[in-house]
């Protein structure tokens, strides 16, 4: 009785473990909920690197599809933010990419949409006038809670310029604020 016993517990945790391990790819609905979670971060990095609503809404819009699509690549569902983070930043390059190469004739300014922070803070007037480099890892840092090693896989930059760039940024908002 006792080694039938043992036989039972064992083969538990064995489809434990097979369903451990057929659970790391997110289903639809997870991944749906992981999306729902992190649309601000997302919108917020996004909205840092390109000025263009059209282009945010593109951009966002790809990283999800692309996410999506490889979510059987995702190593550990803890890492989900990061990953579809480092995934929208490659898309922002790209859409830039793009626009570098097609010169448009039409001015479209006028079409261009405003970000606003619905959380009205003061400071983000003054983020939002720093240069994309600095305006980013602001956002990364401080808003989205994003530790500085976290920030320089997705921006693909090293530590230090990560660093340099917090500091930097912070010297800067200090003056604006100073000088206001």
């Amino acid at each position: 009785m006792e080694v039938m016993n043992l036989e039972l517990k064992s083969s538990t945790t064995l489809n434990s473990k097979i369903e451990v391990i057929n659970s790391k790819i997110l289903d639809k609905d997870t991944f749906v909920y992981l999306i729902q979670e992190n649309k601000v971060p997302l919108y917020r990095l996004s909205k840092s690197i390109l000025k263009n609503e059209a282009d945010v809404q593109d951009a966002i819009s790809e990283a999800i599809i692309k996410a999506y699509s490889n979510r059987h690549k995702l190593k550990k569902v803890d890492s989900f933010k990061l990953w579809v983070m480092k995934i929208l930043v490659n898309e922002c390059y790209s859409i830039i990419k793009k626009h570098k190469k097609v010169e448009l004739i039409e001015d479209f300014t006028a079409y261009e949409g405003t970000y606003e922070d619905k959380a009205e803070d003061s400071l983000m007037v003054y983020v939002n006038q720093l240069q994309d480099e600095f305006k980013s890892v602001i956002i990364l840092f401080y808003y989205d809670d994003i530790s500085i090693k976290d920030i320089s896989e997705i921006l693909n930059i090293s530590i230090g310029t990560v660093k340099s760039r917090l500091s930097r940024a912070k010297g800067k908002l200090k003056t604006m604020m100073e000088n206001s």
